[in-house]
């Protein structure tokens, strides 16, 4: 199997203009009230970017075995959700948070870790809204790195740091050099923690081979890697987005592998959890998968 590639780069749409009228906005209305414009949005996507379609609806054909015609309303729905999401976060930097309503199973897990000295890594994936981690977790115990895609418009850029600032949150933009390694490494042996998806291999060769909803995909090991070697705790968080303004988080603490010297070893007990999590939530959220690229390239 080939190592995946860039195919979606996730970057925000809208243009400069586009996205400073939706902080405007947002920043003064309920991000509901914008919800019915994406009926007509979302049309224009599904017939110009037949790429994500295709794949979006491959997944749910061939992964969660809909058939066609279902698999074609999952497609528009996934599209509908994600809208949705996208619209929620220009909320959240805006500073309009109050009005969401989040409710977080196994927070506990998070709050004893950040009362220890050594640092920790939180893995999510592009599923669900993970923008919401640092609204969700504020505290001041630990600063909360979170790595990015670096390719975003300026002003979104900006508004999100301004934003996240307040919560404890710096973000470390994924870079072609592999930079950001030192950085993340930098973060935990200080004892902060790190935040980042785990479901992109964004070019990388370190790769994991594993079933996944029914057939093998390759997912990223190096943050498992990093954790197994510095031997830091690992977290596996999934925010996700329930009906109207309300949300829904999962927390689940990884299990390290006691009484081994290997850390591929390690590493690949972690992200056999971690996949083994992510396809639990899928399958209780299975429109909530924002990957718009084949997956399961092979």
């Amino acid at each position: 199997m080939l190592p995946q590639q860039k195919e979606w780069e996730g970057r925000t749409g809208g243009g400069t203009f586009g996205q400073m009228f939706l902080f405007w906005i947002l920043n003064i209305i309920k991000v509901s009230f914008i919800y019915p414009t994406l009926f007509v949005i979302i049309p224009f996507y599904l017939l110009f970017r037949r790429k994500g379609y295709h794949a979006i609806y491959d997944y749910f054909h061939k992964r969660h075995k809909q058939s066609k015609f279902k698999s074609f309303i999952s497609t528009f729905r996934n599209h509908l959700i994600f809208g949705q999401i996208v619209l929620d976060k220009f909320a959240l930097l805006a500073g309009n948070q109050d009005q969401f309503d989040i409710q977080v199973e196994g927070c506990d897990y998070f709050n004893k870790l950040t009362t220890k000295e050594k640092g920790f890594i939180v893995a999510s994936a592009h599923v669900g809204n993970f923008e919401l981690v640092g609204h969700c977790f504020k505290q001041h115990n630990k600063r909360i790195n979170g790595i990015i895609f670096g390719g975003e418009a300026k002003n979104y850029q900006s508004q999100r740091i301004k934003s996240l600032q307040k919560a404890n949150i710096q973000l470390i933009p994924v870079s072609d050099d592999m930079s950001h390694l030192f950085a993340i490494k930098e973060a935990l042996d200080k004892g902060e923690i790190i935040t980042m998806p785990c479901d992109r291999l964004f070019g990388s060769t370190k790769n994991y081979i594993t079933p996944f909803l029914g057939s093998d995909a390759a997912f990223p090991i190096g943050s498992f890697r990093l954790a197994a070697q510095l031997e830091v705790p690992v977290l596996a968080m999934f925010i996700m987005k329930e009906k109207g303004l309300n949300y829904h988080g999962y927390v689940y603490p990884l299990q390290a592998l006691e009484n081994e010297k290997s850390s591929v070893k390690k590493a690949e007990h972690l992200i056999k959890q971690y996949v083994d999590l992510l396809e639990k939530i899928l399958k209780r959220y299975p429109e909530q998968w924002f990957n718009y690229y084949n997956f399961w390239k092979t």
